[in-house]
């Protein structure tokens, strides 16, 4: 799956989950061995779409190519504090290196995340800005993620939408439901989607970033309606996996009966 060079307003209103090496050479930077059974690729079709780029144990770069010609899209940089929290996240023009977003996350000394900030930009002009608030429940799961357009409140931060999730003991987040604000300051729910998992290890868990409904198993169903429509979208996934209970493969189905398998390939 690709992250788009795109930057827009809507990933407000949409979640993206995206997969993402260490062989290629970016910037021109030489790239740290990876620990043993870390992923480090995604192919589809032979064809390599994501890698992922550690410092030790820590995801530094996540990198982005066109299926069919294999060239850099984008790349995503990674930067953390002294204690090993994502502190920011930068996402660049494969081409250009032109900066295309930028991320910022603000945490309780508790080490839960409660703000990050956004900011996208069009060349070198900042076009869009937004930042998010988070609440978890007693158990550390996040609960509720509110997002606001502008910088902050005392800017005339106004709310766009926010998310609820439901949360199994094991940690897979089973719903969630978006709602947006209305001309009037009203929520009205957008869409729900509810998710279903396989019983093995989902080896982006400890990859994701602050403030991400990540689960620890692999998904294997999905179904979202949006309910001003009322049209439904269902996505199905499948795996073979390593004598561990990592994933090797996926095959995705998407809501047009498309089919689209992916190989994951790890450090070891």
């Amino acid at each position: 799956m690709k992250l788009r060079n795109k930057v827009m307003p809507a990933m407000l209103m949409l979640g993206v989950v995206a997969f993402s090496s260490c062989e290629k050479q970016e910037n021109g930077s030489i790239q740290p061995e990876l620990e043993q059974g870390m992923i480090s690729h995604i192919l589809a079709d032979s064809s390599e779409v994501t890698s992922y780029n550690f410092a030790g144990k820590q995801l530094s770069q996540i990198n982005h190519y066109d299926v069919e010609t294999g060239d850099l899209e984008s790349f995503e940089k990674y930067e953390r504090d002294g204690k090993g929290q994502l502190i920011k996240s930068s996402t660049f023009a494969g081409g250009n290196h032109n900066l295309l977003s930028e991320q910022t996350f603000t945490y309780e000394t508790n080490g839960q995340l409660t703000k990050s900030t956004m900011a996208y930009y069009n060349g070198s002009k900042l076009e869009y800005t937004a930042y998010a608030t988070y609440a978890y429940d007693t158990q550390g799961n996040l609960e509720k993620k509110s997002v606001y357009e502008g910088k902050d409140a005392e800017q005339g931060g106004k709310l766009k939408s926010y998310t609820v999730y439901e949360v199994l003991p094991n940690g897979n987040y089973t719903q969630e439901k978006q709602y947006v604000i209305d001309d009037n300051k009203e929520a009205k729910l957008f869409s729900t989607t509810t998710y279903s998992y396989d019983t093995s290890v989902n080896p982006f868990h400890g990859l994701a970033e602050p403030g991400t409904a990540s689960s620890p198993n692999n998904l294997v169903a999905s179904n979202t309606v949006v309910h001003n429509t009322k049209k439904t979208y269902k996505y199905s996934y499948s795996y073979t996996y390593d004598e561990r209970g990592y994933p090797l493969t996926q095959a995705v189905v998407s809501p047009n009966g498309k089919r689209q398998s992916f190989n994951y390939l790890y450090s070891n």
